[in-house]
Protein backbone atom coordinates (compact mmCIF):
# COMPACT_ATOMS: atom_id res chain seq x y z
CA UNK A 1 0.00 0.00 0.00
CA UNK A 2 1.41 3.42 -0.97
CA UNK A 3 1.85 6.16 1.62
CA UNK A 4 -0.47 9.16 2.04
CA UNK A 5 -0.40 11.49 -1.13
CA UNK A 6 -0.84 15.01 -0.92
CA UNK A 7 -2.18 16.50 -4.46
CA UNK A 8 -2.14 20.32 -4.89
CA UNK A 9 -4.44 22.07 -7.38
CA UNK A 10 -3.33 25.41 -7.95
CA UNK A 11 -4.32 28.58 -9.84
CA UNK A 12 -6.71 31.84 -10.46
CA UNK A 13 -9.92 31.37 -10.46
CA UNK A 14 -11.27 30.02 -13.76
CA UNK A 15 -8.47 27.96 -14.46
CA UNK A 16 -10.65 24.51 -14.14
CA UNK A 17 -9.00 23.75 -10.75
CA UNK A 18 -12.42 22.66 -8.94
CA UNK A 19 -13.80 20.58 -11.99
CA UNK A 20 -10.66 19.22 -11.82
CA UNK A 21 -10.71 18.37 -8.30
CA UNK A 22 -14.21 16.85 -8.69
CA UNK A 23 -13.13 14.70 -11.29
CA UNK A 24 -9.97 13.23 -9.83
CA UNK A 25 -12.01 12.65 -6.36
CA UNK A 26 -14.73 10.44 -8.85
CA UNK A 27 -11.71 8.96 -11.11
CA UNK A 28 -9.77 7.65 -7.38
CA UNK A 29 -13.15 6.61 -5.75
CA UNK A 30 -14.13 4.69 -8.55
CA UNK A 31 -10.58 2.82 -8.13
CA UNK A 32 -11.04 2.56 -4.56
CA UNK A 33 -8.99 5.10 -3.34
CA UNK A 34 -10.11 6.81 -0.55
CA UNK A 35 -10.11 11.06 -0.83
CA UNK A 36 -10.19 13.51 1.28
CA UNK A 37 -10.74 16.92 -0.45
CA UNK A 38 -10.14 20.66 0.98
CA UNK A 39 -10.49 24.09 -0.88
CA UNK A 40 -8.18 27.25 0.42
CA UNK A 41 -7.72 26.00 3.65
CA UNK A 42 -5.50 22.57 4.55
CA UNK A 43 -8.32 21.69 7.32
CA UNK A 44 -11.91 21.56 6.21
CA UNK A 45 -12.77 22.13 9.78
CA UNK A 46 -10.67 25.36 10.11
CA UNK A 47 -12.61 28.25 12.26
CA UNK A 48 -10.85 31.50 11.10
CA UNK A 49 -10.47 30.42 7.29
CA UNK A 50 -14.57 30.45 6.96
CA UNK A 51 -14.28 33.86 8.64
CA UNK A 52 -11.19 35.09 6.78
CA UNK A 53 -14.06 34.19 3.90
CA UNK A 54 -16.69 35.41 5.14
CA UNK A 55 -14.79 39.17 5.52
CA UNK A 56 -13.34 38.94 2.02
CA UNK A 57 -16.46 39.31 0.72
CA UNK A 58 -17.19 42.49 2.45
CA UNK A 59 -16.57 45.33 0.51
CA UNK A 60 -15.63 47.67 3.04
CA UNK A 61 -12.78 44.87 4.39
CA UNK A 62 -9.34 46.21 4.11
CA UNK A 63 -6.14 44.26 2.53
CA UNK A 64 -4.39 43.98 6.57
CA UNK A 65 -7.56 43.37 8.29
CA UNK A 66 -8.14 40.15 5.55
CA UNK A 67 -4.79 39.19 5.02
CA UNK A 68 -4.26 38.89 8.82
CA UNK A 69 -7.10 36.81 9.12
CA UNK A 70 -5.65 34.21 6.52
CA UNK A 71 -2.47 34.65 7.84
CA UNK A 72 -4.20 33.24 10.97
CA UNK A 73 -5.86 30.46 9.42
CA UNK A 74 -2.77 28.94 7.61
CA UNK A 75 -1.01 29.61 10.87
CA UNK A 76 -4.25 27.46 12.31
CA UNK A 77 -3.57 24.91 9.55
CA UNK A 78 -0.02 24.28 9.75
CA UNK A 79 -0.55 23.47 13.25
CA UNK A 80 -3.48 21.32 13.01
CA UNK A 81 -3.21 19.31 9.29
CA UNK A 82 -2.52 15.66 9.91
CA UNK A 83 -1.34 13.93 7.01
CA UNK A 84 -3.43 11.44 4.94
CA UNK A 85 -3.16 7.92 5.91
CA UNK A 86 -1.49 5.38 3.82
CA UNK A 87 -3.94 4.82 0.75
CA UNK A 88 -5.46 7.48 0.80
CA UNK A 89 -4.88 11.08 -1.26
CA UNK A 90 -5.56 14.55 -0.18
CA UNK A 91 -6.87 16.42 -2.53
CA UNK A 92 -6.17 20.28 -1.78
CA UNK A 93 -7.87 22.88 -4.04
CA UNK A 94 -5.31 25.92 -3.58
CA UNK A 95 -3.27 26.65 -0.40
CA UNK A 96 -1.40 29.77 1.36
CA UNK A 97 0.49 29.97 -1.87
CA UNK A 98 -2.84 32.06 -3.19
CA UNK A 99 -2.31 34.38 -0.10
CA UNK A 100 0.68 35.03 -0.28
CA UNK A 101 0.29 36.11 -4.21
CA UNK A 102 -2.42 37.94 -3.97
CA UNK A 103 -1.52 40.16 -0.92
CA UNK A 104 2.26 40.66 -2.66
CA UNK A 105 0.23 41.96 -5.73
CA UNK A 106 -1.22 44.34 -3.79
CA UNK A 107 1.24 45.35 -1.41
CA UNK A 108 -0.55 44.27 1.82
CA UNK A 109 2.37 45.75 4.71
CA UNK A 110 4.12 42.48 6.74
CA UNK A 111 1.41 40.10 5.15
CA UNK A 112 3.73 38.64 2.48
CA UNK A 113 6.52 38.35 4.85
CA UNK A 114 5.22 36.56 7.62
CA UNK A 115 3.19 34.34 5.37
CA UNK A 116 6.90 33.37 3.68
CA UNK A 117 8.69 33.37 6.49
CA UNK A 118 6.38 30.86 7.66
CA UNK A 119 6.46 28.32 4.41
CA UNK A 120 8.95 26.02 5.92
CA UNK A 121 5.97 24.55 8.84
CA UNK A 122 3.27 23.95 5.87
CA UNK A 123 3.38 20.14 4.88
CA UNK A 124 4.97 19.49 1.53
CA UNK A 125 2.70 18.38 -1.32
CA UNK A 126 3.93 15.17 -3.29
CA UNK A 127 2.10 16.53 -6.61
CA UNK A 128 1.38 20.19 -7.82
CA UNK A 129 -0.10 21.05 -10.55
CA UNK A 130 -0.96 24.68 -11.62
CA UNK A 131 -3.79 25.46 -14.27
CA UNK A 132 -3.93 28.45 -16.09
CA UNK A 133 -6.35 29.21 -19.04
CA UNK A 134 -6.88 31.93 -21.77
CA UNK A 135 -8.08 35.33 -20.54
CA UNK A 136 -10.94 34.77 -23.27
CA UNK A 137 -11.51 31.25 -22.02
CA UNK A 138 -11.20 32.73 -18.44
CA UNK A 139 -14.48 35.20 -19.88
CA UNK A 140 -16.57 32.34 -21.51
CA UNK A 141 -16.38 30.29 -18.26
CA UNK A 142 -17.01 33.36 -15.95
CA UNK A 143 -20.72 33.71 -18.28
CA UNK A 144 -21.34 30.28 -17.92
CA UNK A 145 -21.06 30.11 -14.07
CA UNK A 146 -22.69 33.25 -13.55
CA UNK A 147 -26.00 31.61 -16.08
CA UNK A 148 -25.30 28.50 -13.62
CA UNK A 149 -25.05 30.12 -10.46
CA UNK A 150 -26.19 33.78 -10.70
CA UNK A 151 -24.51 35.75 -8.24
CA UNK A 152 -21.63 33.31 -7.55
CA UNK A 153 -19.09 35.04 -9.21
CA UNK A 154 -17.16 37.82 -6.47
CA UNK A 155 -14.82 40.55 -7.29
CA UNK A 156 -12.20 38.64 -7.88
CA UNK A 157 -13.26 36.76 -10.24
CA UNK A 158 -14.71 39.60 -12.61
CA UNK A 159 -10.87 40.95 -13.27
CA UNK A 160 -10.88 39.33 -15.90
CA UNK A 161 -13.21 41.61 -17.49
CA UNK A 162 -12.31 44.53 -15.55
CA UNK A 163 -8.23 44.71 -15.03
CA UNK A 164 -7.04 41.57 -17.39
CA UNK A 165 -3.82 42.71 -17.23
CA UNK A 166 -4.13 42.76 -13.51
CA UNK A 167 -4.94 39.41 -13.05
CA UNK A 168 -2.51 38.27 -15.65
CA UNK A 169 0.19 39.68 -13.77
CA UNK A 170 -1.24 38.30 -10.34
CA UNK A 171 -1.61 34.82 -12.24
CA UNK A 172 2.37 34.64 -13.14
CA UNK A 173 2.93 35.83 -9.44
CA UNK A 174 1.37 33.30 -8.38
CA UNK A 175 3.09 30.48 -10.72
CA UNK A 176 6.13 32.19 -10.10
CA UNK A 177 5.49 31.15 -6.35
CA UNK A 178 4.49 28.07 -6.51
CA UNK A 179 7.12 27.21 -8.96
CA UNK A 180 10.08 28.74 -6.04
CA UNK A 181 8.02 26.27 -3.53
CA UNK A 182 6.71 23.66 -4.84
CA UNK A 183 8.16 21.08 -8.07
CA UNK A 184 4.72 22.39 -9.87
CA UNK A 185 3.30 21.10 -14.04
CA UNK A 186 1.80 23.90 -15.14
CA UNK A 187 -1.17 23.14 -17.47
CA UNK A 188 -2.79 25.05 -20.22
CA UNK A 189 -6.39 23.95 -19.66
CA UNK A 190 -7.82 26.49 -22.89
CA UNK A 191 -10.05 23.61 -25.04
CA UNK A 192 -9.22 20.45 -23.42
CA UNK A 193 -12.71 18.28 -22.41
CA UNK A 194 -13.82 17.64 -19.09
CA UNK A 195 -11.87 14.82 -17.75
CA UNK A 196 -9.08 15.56 -20.22
CA UNK A 197 -6.47 15.89 -17.49
CA UNK A 198 -7.23 13.24 -14.98
CA UNK A 199 -5.09 10.65 -16.89
CA UNK A 200 -2.05 13.05 -16.33
CA UNK A 201 -2.56 13.69 -12.64
CA UNK A 202 -3.02 10.04 -12.03
CA UNK A 203 0.15 9.26 -13.90
CA UNK A 204 1.57 11.80 -11.38
CA UNK A 205 0.19 10.44 -8.75
CA UNK A 206 1.55 7.23 -9.65
CA UNK A 207 5.01 8.05 -10.30
CA UNK A 208 5.41 10.35 -6.73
Amino acid sequence: MMAGRIILIEGLDLAGKSTLVRNLQAELTRRGVPVRVSRNALCPENPIAALADQVRRDPHAGLVETGSLFLAAHLWDARRFTPPPDGTVHLQDSCWLRTLAYHTWKGTPAIPDQLSGAAGCFPRFDVVVFLTAEIGERRRRLAQRERDQPGSNDANDHLVQSDPQGYSRLEQLLWQLTHVYTKATRVETTGIPDGGLIPLVVEMLIQA
